[in-house]
């Protein structure tokens, strides 16, 4: 029987080895080798420094210890001091002892201040401007924006920009509900109309200071969507709208040519097309009055009355 002959004999080369559990003891033993005799170098050269060489490392790292020591007690300091400042800033300084009003001609300044909810003594930073706003521009309808902010180190200044009637809804008692250009309530009983009349418009709420609310919500969403484009577009023109359903809506040219605009799709659209034909009609008859159809398609019908 021959004797077995190994791989090398054979000239060829064993498989290489992934796994570390596979490696050959005399590997593993080469890497104990390798790992030990680094390792007792690294001691050996820190065995080796000199006296002057270990002091010199030692305060450095000292030195180290030191910085890093006093750059926590600076934070710390600085935390104390800045917590410190904002308690006292919040309880002891910048009490309010001012309160100045601009820009008002509708409302005097103590009707304002009478409403404004922020209080000289108060702290200026711990005021509530928000809510002021807020009340300032609901109890005194014709404030259209409050602007409310603090000037150090004492005071609050409240500029006013005053509304402007945009829209007039007429009761039945003959009266006028007047409406800013975001159909809040300005006046109830107004005895002359002003701005775009809203014809056909059942209401179920008309508080002061409130968006008016319309019976029929779809209709309220038309109006709304109408009187936007129309803002939006200075369409000066344009002297009534209203509103019969979501399909059913018009706006009133010059007073005396209804668009009848359907949908409330493509609105801005439409009216383009009727004001451009009113021009060209005014130029052959300026005082023609009747309905104009906007499909929305470029196709116009104009039915004189």
């Amino acid at each position: 029987m021959k004797e077995e002959q190994s791989l090398y004999d054979l000239g060829i080369e064993p498989p290489k080895i992934y796994r570390e559990s596979q490696r050959p003891a005399y590997k593993k033993q080469e890497n104990l080798y390798v790992s030990k005799r680094s390792a007792s170098k690294n001691k050996s050269s820190k065995d080796n420094l000199t006296r002057a060489e270990k002091r010199h490392k030692d305060n450095k790292k000292r030195k180290k210890i030191n910085r890093l020591r006093k750059a926590v007690i600076w934070l710390i300091a600085v935390i104390a001091f800045t917590a410190t400042g904002t308690v006292l800033s919040l309880t002891v300084f910048f009490h309010i002892d001012a309160i100045t009003v601009s820009g008002n001609t509708i409302y005097s300044e103590d009707e304002i201040l009478a409403q404004c909810t922020i209080d000289k003594g108060e702290n200026l930073f711990l005021s509530d401007t928000k809510t002021a706003k807020e009340m300032l521009e609901q109890n005194l309808p014709y404030i259209y924006n409050a602007e409310i902010k603090r000037k150090l180190p004492y005071t609050i200044q409240i500029k006013i920009t005053e509304a402007e009637p945009a829209y007039s809804i007429r009761n039945k008692d003959k009266t006028y509900i007047l409406l800013d250009d975001n159909f809040k309530v300005l006046e109830s009983k107004a005895k002359k109309a002003r701005g775009i009349k809203i014809s056909k418009a059942k209401i179920k709420n008309a508080d002061l200071g409130q968006r008016v609310v319309f019976e029929n919500d779809d209709v309220g969403k038309c109006l709304s969507r109408l009187a936007q484009v129309v803002n939006d577009n200075g369409f000066d023109e344009i002297t009534t709208i209203y509103c019969n359903n979501i399909s059913d809506n018009y706006a009133v040219y010059d007073g005396r040519i209804e668009f009848k605009l359907g949908t409330c799709e493509d609105l801005e659209n439409k009216m383009f097309q009727g004001l451009a034909a009113c021009e060209k009609l005014n130029k052959s008859n300026p005082n023609a009055k009747g309905v104009m159809t906007i499909t929305g398609d470029k196709r116009l019908y104009f039915t004189e009355k």
